[in-house]
């Protein structure tokens, strides 16, 4: 288990929230029961592609939130 209590916040937030069958609170309950590390986890094929598509997706949403509050070059301001 991480000594880190920001990532246990973290990980607890996520066993919380997700489904028991989702691989996110798989990877969560993995490494808050000290099954492996949080590095081994996050390494491990089984949680690799949830890890990345959940990435991918957030990332996408915050690039669009900031298309929408970020003004385009050339657009006058103020």
């Amino acid at each position: 288990m991480t000594a880190d209590p920001v990532a246990r916040a973290i990980l607890r937030r996520l066993a919380e929230l997700r489904p028991p069958d989702d691989p996110l609170h798989a990877f969560a309950t993995t490494v808050l029961s000290g099954e492996a590390t949080l590095r081994a986890a996050a390494t491990h094929p089984a949680f690799t592609e949830a890890l990345e598509a959940t990435l991918e997706t957030t990332l996408e949403a915050a690039l669009d939130e900031a298309r929408r509050t970020v003004p385009e070059r050339g657009e006058a301001r103020g």
